[in-house]
């Protein structure tokens, strides 16, 4: 965006006072050399890291510099806007530029642009400006550019370049996963099938491996769920007693109830379609129930029939029918 701004009769800072001279070319004449003299900018600067080439804000101060001198044309910055923010580890700047040209007569022509950058020290702000400065005179002086390319080195940036682990990461933000010791579970066995388990990711507490983000956040959850059934244990004893003496009839044994809770708990993360066609979900659920001793508690199968079998039995079975259908598949 480009404005001009007439000359006016007299302009006073101080005591200073300073007269137009009206048999100078105006700015704008001015400013038709420049662009004639200023030769093509080429990408001259090369990101190893990245794999591209751009052309750098020295670039076209090169370019512009002695054009610029020899026709007479100055040009000030001025900053309009400027919002600071913070990306993760990173800095950011975004700012508004003014940049006014102005020629020996005293009239000129402000070009306003955008600069936006981010640095993890103090280098944001700097970064910015330099771009505002790039695109000013770029687009202020239509400085001619490689033919394959218009917009400078932006149209070749591999912007999002995207790591084979993004996508296990956006999977683990989601609420469903991070919560789940059992969809942790099943994205290790996963990602150590793609050989994922020692890329780098930014977890919670920083940069690790996805592999260890999904072992210590499954440790936490397992932390979590083991404190929650001591809380529980503990606090059983005193319920069943207060039940009893409100309704007059005998405590039953703690241990009994636990277990039966403990059983229904289990039959409703089966009950899970996301669990029930889950080879690791349900190998996970049997380990449990044989830790609480719960592995041979009666228990009602699944629809139409609702045979009572063991929950081992239950459990079994259902591998018995997944790896049958993985076998049916493969044949087909």
């Amino acid at each position: 965006m480009a404005t001009a701004t007439e000359a006016p009769a007299t302009t006073a800072e101080g005591p200073t006072q300073h007269v137009p001279n009206q048999d100078q070319p105006s700015v704008y004449v001015l400013m038709s050399r420049v662009m004639a003299d200023v030769k093509n900018v080429s990408k001259n600067g090369r990101n190893n890291s990245q794999n591209y080439s751009f052309r750098g804000v020295d670039d076209f101060i090169g370019a512009l510099a002695q054009p610029l001198r020899d026709h007479g044309v100055v040009m000030l910055p001025e900053v309009l806007d400027f919002q600071p923010s913070v990306r993760g580890k990173m800095n950011a700047v975004h700012m508004r530029v003014a940049f006014h040209f102005i020629g020996p007569a005293g009239d000129k022509v402000t070009a306003i642009t955008l600069g936006e950058a981010s640095d993890v020290a103090d280098k944001a702000s700097n970064k910015a400006m330099s771009a505002a400065l790039k695109y000013a005179l770029l687009q202020t002086f239509m400085i001619p550019v490689d033919a394959n390319a218009l917009d400078d080195g932006d149209r070749d940036h591999p912007v999002g370049q995207r790591s084979p682990a993004d996508a296990y990461m956006e999977r683990l933000r989601k609420p469903a996963v991070w919560h789940n010791v059992t969809a942790l579970q099943a994205m290790h066995a996963e990602a150590k099938g793609d050989g994922l388990l020692n890329a780098t990711v930014e977890g919670p507490d920083g940069t690790t491996t996805l592999g260890q983000l999904l072992v210590t956040r499954g440790t936490q959850l397992k932390e979590e769920a083991a404190q929650r059934e001591e809380r529980r244990e503990q606090e059983a004893p005193k319920a069943a007693a207060q039940v009893a003496a409100e309704h007059g009839v005998a405590p039953q044994d703690p241990g009994t109830q636990d277990k039966t809770a403990h059983v229904q708990r289990l039959m409703k993360q089966i009950a899970d379609p996301n669990c029930w066609n889950n080879p690791l979900a349900l190998s996970q659920i049997k380990g449990d129930a044989e830790q609480h001793g719960v592995l041979d508690h009666e228990v009602q199968g699944p629809p139409p029939a609702h045979e009572w079998m063991t929950l081992r039995a239950l459990i079994e079975g259902r591998f018995d029918e997944l790896k049958q259908a993985a076998q049916d598949r493969n044949a087909a």
